[in-house]
């Protein structure tokens, strides 16, 4: 008997291109063992297999995740949302394995740790995690001219949707956006309103620049207040950058120098 070809399902890096792949792979009833999901921009062709796009659909998205939460578990949900976020490319795949196995165990799977789609599911919904927690402390709003609050990110996973319901719920009175430079994503809230994400927003660095004349003044302030509550005999880079990873002081009013 001939042996199928693989099928690959190529989705766009997001919750609902992952799950909508998800969905499409069950809908197949291919087989899972001859189904790979990938991400488009990440995916490298090989031969010998049959690949189809998948369109992005926030229905079949949803029906995914409640099936998680009632099939599975809502810890398995949470898992799976953090993943999907992480950014590593071959999350897709991971997430599709940890799922076929989901749903066969039940709840009983974010036990399975010895497996190793599990493991990978679960490791990469902690580093997002993780990060999310200092993005929630390190993110450094600056008051444009506009009156807008506006901070630039440069995060190794997305975490635009974690931080827009951290702000949203912190910043409620305030127009501000949260800009991701490296995904060229930005969230965007409305002063008393709703908070939404927007994805291919090209950033107008000279707009950003524009901050208004008491944000200035309030940074030299911030600056100055940081230099001088410093002991240099107690000094400790190592502790420092522990607490305050590196990759994070480009963005930070405090360590920004020349601004």
């Amino acid at each position: 008997m001939e042996e199928k070809q693989i099928k690959v399902l190529l989705c766009q890096d997001s919750t609902e291109g992952i799950l909508s792949a998800v969905h499409m792979a069950y809908l197949s009833r291919y087989g899972h063992k001859y189904i790979n999901i990938e991400l488009k921009d990440s995916w490298e062709p090989t031969l010998f297999c049959n690949v189809e796009d998948v369109v992005p659909d926030v229905a079949k998205a949803e029906s995914v995740a409640r099936a998680i939460m009632e099939k599975i578990s809502p810890e398995a949900w949470r898992w799976v949302y953090q993943a999907s976020m992480a950014g590593d490319p071959g999350k897709a795949q991971m997430i599709y394995r940890f799922l076929n196995l989901g749903f066969s165990a039940g709840r009983s799977i974010c036990d399975h740790l010895s497996n190793e789609y599990v493991l990978s599911v679960y490791k990469l919904s902690r580093m997002v995690g993780r990060e999310t927690d200092k993005l929630m402390g390190f993110v450094r709003f600056r008051e444009l001219k506009s009156g807008i609050l506006f901070s630039k990110i440069s995060p190794k996973h997305q975490q635009l949707f974690f931080l827009g319901e951290h702000f949203a719920d912190r910043l409620p009175e305030e127009n501000w956006v949260i800009y991701d430079e490296i995904r060229h994503m930005a969230c965007i809230h409305q002063a008393r309103g709703p908070w939404a994400v927007a994805r291919d927003m090209p950033l107008q660095e000279d707009a950003a620049e524009l901050v208004s004349e008491a944000e200035s003044d309030f940074a030299d302030l911030w600056k100055t207040f940081f230099k001088h509550i410093e002991i240099r005999e107690r000094c400790n880079p190592r502790l420092q950058m522990n607490m305050m990873p590196k990759r994070f002081w480009k963005h930070m009013t405090e360590m920004d120098h020349n601004r």
